[in-house]
């Protein structure tokens, strides 16, 4: 049980400062402050989270400093991805029509996109909280299974990078 919670809260950990550093950069991006594209991050969903996980987690360990590092970082794609999803999606329209009212584009981020995005955004972590969660108790459950899980992984990644592709607008 002791080890459980501990996975549990690592997971937590884990999408918390995942998002922590994901919120600040796409909104610097959105709001005009940062030069940067986000759409070819658009391309990681929760079943490329898997699989890069599982690899993960499966070939190198889940306890230590890098591999808190590393958590982190599939964390931070992971809610990077969804949050430029959100921003693709969002209507072109009616930002213009709220930039033409004399807002700039820093009120329309904080006023209006930051409030709508905070349910997107709370969903987000959760989802993410129960990936890892789910994967570093699975790590624990059944840690003879390296080379299934490390297939899997693998299988998930390009299951979910095919899916994306094929999502995408054209």
């Amino acid at each position: 049980m002791k080890e459980f919670l501990k996975d549990f809260v690592m997971g937590l950990i884990y999408s918390l400062t995942g998002i922590g550093i994901a919120l600040p950069i796409v909104w610097a991006d959105f709001s005009g402050t940062a030069n940067m594209t986000l759409v070819p991050f658009s391309s990681i969903n929760a079943l490329v989270t898997l699989g890069v996980l599982l690899t993960y987690t499966s070939t190198f360990g889940q306890y230590g400093v890098r591999d808190f590092f590393v958590c982190v970082l599939i964390a931070f794609l992971f809610h990077i991805g969804r949050l430029s999803v959100y921003l693709e999606n969002e209507d072109k329209r009616f930002r213009v029509f709220f930039l033409t009212m004399g807002f700039t584009k820093k009120e329309y981020v904080t006023t209006y996109l930051l409030k709508r995005s905070t349910k997107r955004n709370l969903s987000s972590v959760l989802i993410c909280w129960g990936l890892f969660t789910a994967v570093l108790v699975l790590n624990r459950v059944s840690p003879s299974h390296e080379l299934s899980k490390l297939i899997l992984g693998l299988l998930l990644t390009i299951l979910g990078f095919t899916s994306s592709l094929l999502d995408r607008k054209e």
